[in-house]
């Protein structure tokens, strides 16, 4: 009799065990759930891609660089001066929403369309350019704008846009891995 007993206490504190076990795993699961972080595809690879806006202010002028070189041209006025500085940021602000975008719906080539101020300026890069999300995420100093008063934009590129006869070219480094990027200190 004895042994009986001890045989269903010993099955009743099992069932207890397991419920608690069983409710510590529902529940620590809920609190494990992480954000996922967005990625780029890069042909058969998916790699975790830096926010455009970190790449982009890591080597652009900053607001503060751009401001006081303005002050150091006498021949603008206070409004023209402010003028620049808002159409850099506006400039800025375009492209990295561009590019976000572009991460949000798996777009992984762009291309620069050249406005009349900056074909003057622009060297290293024509229509028929492309330039890749890896090429951003390793060297974002090859995206718009260029100087100061710059009209390029980044634009996605699209499969059937077909410029000339001869098809897209990558942009390609001219000295090892540098582009020939004009200084950002012109005014277009």
């Amino acid at each position: 009799m004895l042994s009986v007993i001890i045989v269903i206490v010993i099955i009743i504190l099992s069932v207890i065990l397991a419920g608690i076990g069983a409710y510590v795993v529902i529940h620590s699961a809920d609190e494990k759930e992480e954000v996922k972080p967005v990625i780029d595809v890069s042909g058969k690879y998916a790699v975790v891609v830096r926010p455009a806006r970190e790449s982009i202010t890591a080597v652009k002028p900053s607001e503060n660089s751009i401001r006081a070189w303005l002050e150091t041209q006498e021949q603008l006025t206070p409004e023209q001066r402010k003028e620049y500085l808002d159409k850099w940021n506006a400039s800025i602000e375009e492209t990295i929403k561009t590019i976000d975008d572009g991460d949000q719906n798996g777009t992984v080539t762009y291309r620069i369309e050249l406005g009349p101020k900056g074909k003057e300026y622009v060297k290293f890069v024509h229509e028929e350019n492309f330039i890749t999300r890896e090429q951003i995420r390793n060297h974002a100093e090859i995206l718009p704008p260029y100087v100061l008063g710059c009209d390029c934009k980044l634009l996605p590129k699209q499969p059937w846009e077909n410029p000339s006869k001869s098809g897209w070219k990558a942009v390609v480094p001219t000295h090892g891995s540098s582009y020939d990027v004009p200084d950002w200190r012109h005014l277009a």
